[in-house]
This record gives C-alpha cells, sequence and structure tokens, in this order.
C-alpha cells in the first residue's frame, strides 16, 4: 500500500510508463486499468525479460476495481431509469384517481395507468436481472466460491460467459471487454502457481485454505450440522506440520492482489487538492506521497501502521509533521544504514 513513486508526467504513453517502471527489476504481477500505455510499457518489459534467464517473469493483471466502478454506474443508470417509470406509473394512478372523483370518462386514465404500471414492472424485473447477473460475474472475480471452494480461471470463465448472457447491450460492452480480457484473472492463475508451490500436496491445500476462508472470508449462515463442522475446522488447534502448512497458504492468499489499491487510494488524497486547484505540481505531488505514506491506517489488516511501517522501513518517526522537518542528510544516513544493515 506504499506509493513509492507519483509523478507529473506530460504524457501517459507506453515510454513514459517504460521509464518509470525501469527500477522495478524485481516486479513479478503489475495490476493496472485497461489503458494502453501501461499495458504496452508492461508488455514491453516482461518480453525484454525472456532473454534474460536469471530476471523474474513479469505478468499484468486488470484491475478488478475499474471493472466493479463501471458496473455500478451502469447499474446506476438501470435502477435510474427504473425508479422513473415507477414514479410515472404513480403519477398515472393519481391521475386516474382524480378522473374518478370528478365523475368523468376514466377509461383512457385506467389504459395509461396499466401501461405505465406495465413498462415500470418490466423495468424493475430488468434492473433486478441485471443486478444478479452481475453479481454472479462479480463472484467469479474472487478467490473462493460461495462454498469456501479455491476458485480457477476455468470455473470463472464459465461464470462470467453465462453472466454475459444478461449484460448485453451498447452500456454494457465496456464491462464485459473487461470482465472477457485475460488479464481479469491473471490474478488466479498467479495465486494457484503460488499455492502449489507453498503446499505441494493438493488435500492439505485445500483444507487450508478452506480454514483461511473460514477465518476471513464472509461466510454465510448454514445449517446447525454446517455450522459444528465450520466451527470445529476453524477453531481447532493444529499440530505443527498443520500450522507451518497453513501459515504458507495463508501467507500466499493474503498476497493475492487483484485491485491497484495503492493507487485509488492516493487517488482519493490526490482529489482533495485538485478539487480547490487546477494544477497540480510535483512538489505537491510529493507532499501528498510523504502524506499517504505517513498516515495510520484506521481499519483492515494493517489497522495502526501507516504504509512504510507496513512496508518494514524503519524510521525514527513516522509523523507525517516531523518527517517533513528533518533533516534530509539525517534521514539519507540511517535509510543508507538499514540498508547496509540488511
Amino acid at each position: 500500500m506504499t506509493a513509492v513513486f507519483c509523478r507529473a508526467a506530460a504524457d501517459r504513453k507506453a515510454a513514459t510508463w517504460d521509464e518509470q517502471l525501469g527500477p522495478f527489476t524485481h516486479l513479478e504481477f503489475a495490476v493496472s486499468d485497461a489503458a494502453r500505455g501501461i499495458a504496452k510499457a508492461v508488455t514491453q518489459r516482461a518480453a525484454a525479460r525472456r532473454d534474460d534467464p536469471a530476471a523474474p517473469t513479469l505478468e499484468h493483471g486488470l484491475d478488478v476495481f475499474h471493472t466493479a466502478m463501471e458496473a455500478h454506474r451502469v447499474l446506476a443508470r438501470q435502477w435510474r431509469r427504473a425508479e422513473a417509470a415507477w414514479e410515472k406509473a404513480e403519477g398515472a394512478d393519481v391521475a386516474l384517481a382524480r378522473a374518478k372523483r370528478q365523475g368523468i370518462d376514466a377509461r383512457g386514465p385506467a389504459r395509461t395507468a396499466g401501461a405505465a404500471w406495465r413498462r415500470a414492472v418490466a423495468a424493475l424485473e430488468q434492473a433486478e436481472r441485471l443486478e444478479s447477473a452481475w453479481g454472479r460475474a462479480a463472484h467469479a472475480l474472487e478467490l473462493f466460491d460461495a462454498n469456501g471452494r479455491l476458485n480457477d480461471r476455468t470455473r470463472a470463465e464459465a461464470e462470467i460467459a453465462t453472466a454475459l448472457k444478461d449484460l448485453t447491450g451498447l452500456e454494457w460492452s465496456k464491462v464485459g471487454n473487461f470482465l472477457t480480457d485475460p488479464r481479469s484473472l491473471a490474478f488466479l492463475d498467479r495465486m494457484h502457481r503460488r499455492l502449489e508451490s507453498a503446499e505441494p500436496r493438493p488435500e492439505w491445500r485445500e483444507a487450508m485454505a478452506w480454514r483461511w476462508w473460514l477465518r476471513h472470508g464472509r461466510v454465510g449462515s448454514a445449517d446447525p450440522i454446517t455450522k459444528l463442522l465450520r466451527g470445529v475446522a476453524r477453531d481447532r488447534e493444529p499440530d505443527q506440520e498443520e500450522r507451518a502448512s497453513y501459515e504458507r497458504v495463508a501467507a500466499v492468499l493474503g498476497a493475492t492482489v487483484r485491485a491497484s489499491s495503492a493507487v485509488e487510494c492516493m487517488n482519493s488524497v490526490l482529489r482533495m487538492q485538485q478539487s480547490r486547484h487546477r494544477r497540480m505540481t510535483q512538489p505537491m505531488l510529493d507532499l501528498k506521497r510523504l502524506y499517504w505514506n505517513c498516515r495510520a491506517f484506521r481499519s483492515g489488516p494493517r489497522k495502526g501502521a501507516c504504509p512504510y511501517r507496513a512496508l518494514g522501513l524503519e524510521l525514527r518517526t513516522y509523523d507525517f509533521w516531523e518527517l517533513l522537518h528533518a533533516d534530509p542528510a539525517e534521514l539519507t544516513q540511517q535509510l543508507s544504514t538499514l540498508r547496509d544493515a540488511e
């Protein structure tokens, strides 16, 4: 979650991104939006590494956040249409009631009200159908299915294909492109390779992953027998071998990345500045980056720690104001000493 660099570049072309990615020689997995510039830069870097046997393989994943954001935008528009149709139908009912009170022929208003309600019900059912379809696609982008079984590309692609039968039309074309992009499920491929390396025994791997899901996933209600089984699996004290296996599997699952969360969180900090000023200078970007990296998380697994501390960077203080007024030479010496100790 650390913002390592933040540049006010003139463009977002591949050459610009390639220059920024250059120092990250050990980068194994890059997650970004579907912008062509960064995608081309990552592809070029990955191709260059193939000629070097010692260099790690570089993969590119598509950010799940932007897929969900686009889907929610389309769904919100659909629900607004349904709400407008419902309000129009209610208005037609009012007109019908007024005609009846006035003792005039109400057959015309009745036909209008009936047609309005049919359109309103159809719009509501369409919105519900689309939301259900998107929910199915969104679940295909999770690490586990509803029963705690590890997700994989084959199962996820099948779920997405089924969901896309309802998510049709021009409005859903962008979401469909994101969902069918092979990079959207690259995190699952990488997760399974790392899990197999961490725990070669399939039955142990599945059991430890299920235990992790019971502890960290959103486990729904179940019948009493299943609840008992889950409680035993979650709370039973493992032996030494099981504990070691669980820790290896948990390390992989806990470090599986599906979205560029650090970027989006940094954007939330930058938007406060952008709402007040049109221009974002490089010194201001550096200041905002320092502020983000020193601010402690208020919730989640990193609660109480700032990005610098979570990264393992040992500093005399993590206070933003104190670091801002610290002697640069002293900080450089401190970091150099830490690097030498490692």
